[in-house]
């Protein structure tokens, strides 16, 4: 209902100041270089707010990104979003994590980044070494040994991952869109890897046994297209492994807009477990095992503390008690996504998914 034209004078200073910003809250345009778009599953253009979260670069700037839950799918996405050429401009800062190899960076996050990484590669090769010993001696023509075969990693980012697979017998082939990284990579670890996006695959021919995204999907500004285009690219029996943040885990939950794997501006979609699932399928994927990532929680919530200190200027004797919420969270987060006989909810920082391609009748 409109207001009635009572004029300023009938109006407190403080309460006019408030229906003039959020009048144009709610009927302002896109900034320039920004787009509007509609839900990437449905399609639904209804969408409420989420939350409105920060560049965690820029955390004080006050400067923020809505992003919206769809009120027909429960997707959740940010909008509105940069246009995707001008994209990149928001990865190019010293502090982007996954591209750390590249600088001589020694800030803290990158120090503590760089620890967990370690630990992270073995772990994500454990996982789909037990995956795929499980699954194998399953199938109707398996012998119960492990697949060893050709992997395609996407967003390969300086190609550590890659090597540890190399170095466990697969061949490696490894897709990255920022050039630098992936000459990085190529000169490194002597691993062919491609500079370019998911979309110029779907020209290749080249099949292969496993497909990785770690923390990939989130960036993409078609995933479905993307998802598609892989399954495409699968072998028969081959597997599709997508590693996402997890926006109904319990760290996202409790930090809220402080969460730092929003990364607003670039990611650019927030998935569920039951939300990629449902993407998947769509473009001929099925589910069929899911885990987490266990070191996601300790370091999402170390770093949304950081973040939340940050935007409000917070006093350093109070990282005591940071450091203790961070670690109560994250325990409560690793045990909120781990398989147990009492939970098999997907509430963990992450979701790592093994997807097949659907069978065509």
């Amino acid at each position: 209902m409109p207001l009635p034209n009572l004029g300023n004078a009938h109006l407190g200073q403080p309460l006019q100041k408030m229906i003039e910003e959020k009048s144009a809250l709610s009927t302002k345009k896109p900034a320039m270089g920004f787009e509007q778009i509609s839900c990437p599953i449905c399609g639904a253009d209804r969408a409420e707010l989420h939350v409105q979260a920060p560049d965690r670069f820029h955390p004080q700037s006050g400067a923020s990104y809505q992003i919206q839950r769809c009120m027909h799918c429960s997707m959740i996405y940010l909008n509105p979003r940069p246009r995707e050429e001008n994209s990149s401009q928001f990865y190019e800062h010293a502090d982007y994590l996954p591209f750390t190899s590249l600088t001589a960076s020694r800030s803290f996050a990158a120090r503590i980044y760089e620890f967990l990484r370690r630990a992270n590669l073995r772990w994500k090769r454990k996982v789909i070494t037990e995956f795929l010993q499980r699954t194998d001696g399953q199938r109707p023509t398996g012998n119960g040994q492990m697949t060893i075969g050709n992997l395609l990693d996407i967003g390969c980012g300086t190609g550590e991952f890659l090597l540890e697979m190399k170095n466990a017998g697969w061949q490696v082939e490894g897709l990255e869109r920022n050039e630098r990284a992936a000459n990085w990579a190529r000169e490194h670890h002597r691993i062919t890897i491609s500079a370019g996006s998911v979309e110029q695959l779907a020209a290749s021919t080249r099949q292969y046994d496993l497909i990785t995204m770690w923390h990939v999907l989130e960036h993409l500004y078609h995933p479905g297209q993307a998802l598609e285009i892989l399954a495409s690219r699968l072998r028969d029996h081959g597997w599709l492994l997508i590693a996402v943040p997890n926006i109904d885990g319990i760290d996202a939950r409790v930090y809220k807009s402080n969460w730092v794997a929003l990364d607003s501006p670039r990611h650019v979609n927030h998935f569920s477990l039951e939300t990629l699932g449902r993407l998947a399928n769509q473009h001929g994927l099925t589910l069929h095992w899911w885990r987490q990532l266990p070191l996601d929680a300790f370091f999402n919530t170390l770093m949304s503390e950081k973040l939340a200190a940050q935007r409000r200027r917070g006093k350093f004797y109070l990282w005591p008690l940071r450091l203790l919420r961070a670690f109560g969270v994250a325990c409560a987060s690793y045990l909120g996504g781990s398989h147990t006989p009492f939970s098999y909810a997907a509430y963990g920082a992450s979701v790592v998914c093994f997807f097949e391609k659907n069978k065509r009748s």
